[in-house]
């Protein structure tokens, strides 16, 4: 994590007219602007402790939050002897066209993702800046590979959801998956502007923090619905909190994401799967998806694999199903292709929705057909 300047504070603010009004006020209270986020009309600063009460009655200021603390969610690391990975009849050419954004902790070039040719068309560091893709945890590699994996490295035996997919990554994680609200607010900002220079349609968010019914204002779910209201389809993970009820994190618990609990290869919902209802009252997780014992991309070695477990691999499974979705609608709006797959899932019977959501969503749920 990087370190706060001494004595002071991180927000993020939300001036009530523009980004302008705010600037000068901070500049003059000492304080520093990290990030300008003008998708959502914001600011990300850093107010010295005896400021904060100045700056928070400010007039021109309409909202003031906390730049709380982000993780990955925690993840196990298989010790089974037979880990499940997505179908090996899934067509190599699923999402071909289109492009998954990961904000996550990176993602190394591994050979299913770089070959026969490069598929990661973009790497941006909001944590150390460096320009070559790299994933010093792992993580996001991992998750990655669930949704646009090739497996060049098997043969095609294993693969992910969207293998004919393009991929950027965007890491906002450090090398322990902890990161703040700001770098992934900075990093969703960059998608927005860039969305469609590499035709991205699809964001999936292996990410969360635990969520509050005291909190008013939250940063991950403001930006996550700007992102859909630009026409990207958020994909995001329920989180590893369950049977606890009331459990989604942040930002699956909005209401525009598609939230996605975990399930085991039989289909049985995973304990450590987070439950609904939000602190709103909605239904979620809104779909369930394979997330025991996951295999995908090793970061460590370009030509292996590793299973783990956690809602963090369910929720790139579902996102490469949208990516194929967004393949074969080109024009289909992000609400259109989250209802379109809570369609295809499969309720499980004697299993609240709070569990559940609509059911259990496969890869074998869409058209074994090409897009294009």
């Amino acid at each position: 994590m990087k370190q706060k300047k001494h004595g002071s504070r991180p927000f993020i603010l939300y001036p009530r007219q523009s980004i302008d009004s705010v600037r000068q006020c901070i500049l003059e209270n000492f304080g520093s602007i990290k990030y300008e986020l003008p998708f959502l009309n914001a600011l990300c600063v850093e107010i010295p402790e005896e400021k904060v009460g100045a700056i928070r009655t400010n007039q021109r200021i309409a909202m003031m939050s906390e730049d709380i603390e982000v993780s990955k969610l925690p993840v196990e690391t298989a010790s089974c002897q037979r880990p499940f990975h997505s179908p090996a009849c899934v067509p190599c050419r699923r999402g071909e066209g289109v492009c998954l954004a990961v904000i996550d902790t990176g993602v190394a070039p591994h050979y299913d993702l770089i070959r026969p040719f490069n598929r990661i068309l973009h790497f941006e560091d909001f944590v150390n800046g460096q320009k070559q893709p790299y994933d010093d945890d792992g993580h996001g590699t991992h998750v990655a590979g669930i949704a646009v994996g090739n497996g060049y490295s098997s043969g095609g035996k294993y693969c992910g959801t969207a293998p004919g997919a393009a991929l950027v990554s965007l890491k906002a994680l450090d090398g322990e998956g902890n990161g703040n609200a700001s770098d992934i607010l900075a990093a969703m900002q960059w998608i927005y502007e860039n969305h469609r220079r590499y035709h991205i349609r699809v964001v999936n968010l292996s990410l969360g923090v635990a969520s509050s019914e005291r909190a008013q204002i939250d940063p991950l779910v403001i930006g996550a619905n700007a992102l859909v209201c630009a026409g990207l389809c958020v994909v995001a993970a329920a989180g590893n909190s369950g049977p606890e009820r009331k459990s989604i994190t942040s930002p699956g618990t909005s209401p525009l994401v598609l939230t996605v609990g975990s399930c085991d290869q039989k289909g049985s919902i995973s304990t450590f799967s987070s439950r609904g209802p939000t602190p709103a009252g909605q239904v979620k997780p809104d779909v369930v998806a394979p997330g025991v014992d996951i295999l995908s991309l090793a970061a460590q070695n370009p030509k292996s694999y590793i299973a783990q477990t956690g809602t963090s691999m369910s929720s790139p499974y579902v996102a490469g199903l949208a990516l194929d979705y967004c393949a074969r609608c080109p024009g289909a709006h992000p609400l259109e292709i989250k209802s379109a797959l809570m369609s295809l899932a499969q309720p499980l019977q004697g299993i609240g929705e709070n569990d559940q959501g609509c059911g259990v969503l496969s890869a074998e749920a869409l058209p074994n057909k090409a897009s294009g």
